[in-house]
């Protein structure tokens, strides 16, 4: 009798750099979209600029234009999304994480060079990453999503209050969501 087989574990390869596709009925939903560039999101960029010294949290590039980028957790048993924090990052990274828009845009080279180059990994690993980036964004695409943010980013950033409770099934595309600033607060038009 044969003893028991040497399982093969799989080894969890950490990466400084994935691509983040946001799923469909996602797009549009954003803190800087909805938010639409006024001062409530500008305050949110310069203090988290600040908090990464002014560079690339991934690459410490320096160079400008450098991006800040939202950080999204998906639960995908229950369809919620949840805004967990911010990442500055530069052009190049941007594009990186954003490698679906680069893909539509003409730019995917340029952004799984700079994959290739952040991970130090090869344009065969690194277009695998793209292809199971893509596969999961095609199964959440397939969903409706709840959109939520953790509280400690409300305490830090009030504004984003607007994002709560944001259902996809509900207001469609979030892209044609519509702001009013009334007072001190941004609030969505009905």
């Amino acid at each position: 009798m044969r003893g028991n087989p040497k399982r093969r574990s799989k080894r969890v390869v950490s990466f400084k750099l994935r691509p983040e596709l946001v799923p469909q009925p996602l797009w549009g939903v954003s803190a800087c979209k909805l938010l639409n560039g006024r001062a409530p999101w500008k305050a949110i960029r310069i203090a988290e600029l600040s908090r990464a010294g002014h560079r690339c949290e991934t690459c410490t590039s320096s160079s400008v234009p450098l991006f800040c980028h939202e950080q999204w957790t998906y639960d995908d048993r229950k369809a919620i999304t949840t805004l967990t924090s911010f990442h500055i990052a530069c052009s190049d990274c941007n594009l990186a994480l954003h490698m679906g828009l680069a893909h539509l845009r003409g730019e995917f080279d340029k952004a799984l060079t700079q994959l290739c180059q952040v991970n130090k990994i090869t344009e065969e690993e690194a277009n695998r990453l793209f292809n199971n980036a893509r596969a999961v964004w095609k199964r959440r695409s397939e969903k409706h999503w709840r959109v939520g943010v953790v509280p400690r980013l409300l305490v830090s950033y009030p504004q984003l209050k607007v994002l709560v409770g944001l259902d996809t099934r509900r207001t469609g595309p979030a892209r044609d969501l519509r702001f009013v600033v009334t007072g001190k607060e941004i609030v969505r038009a009905e």
